[in-house]
């Protein structure tokens, strides 16, 4: 999920709780270990992570609170 909507989601613990949520069950979170790598959380807020290029699996992120709230897409 990445903040390429109105609005980047603002890095604080209350969306960082959100985010574990959803995330870490995530099929791509898993699958890549994506908490091995920077930012290893909150990607919406920090939109890059230093993972190796991926292909996507499934994704979480349409059921996230905060892509509704904030108007995200995913990818």
């Amino acid at each position: 999920m990445f903040g390429q909507g109105n609005t980047s989601v603002p890095d604080t613990e209350e969306n960082r709780q959100i985010y574990r949520k959803y995330c870490t069950i995530c099929q791509n979170y898993k699958r890549h270990s994506l908490k091995r790598y920077q930012p290893g959380e909150l990607f919406c807020a920090c939109r890059t992570s230093t993972a190796p290029s991926m292909r996507e699996t499934g994704c979480f992120c349409p059921a996230c609170e905060l892509f509704t709230k904030l108007h995200l897409r995913g990818g």
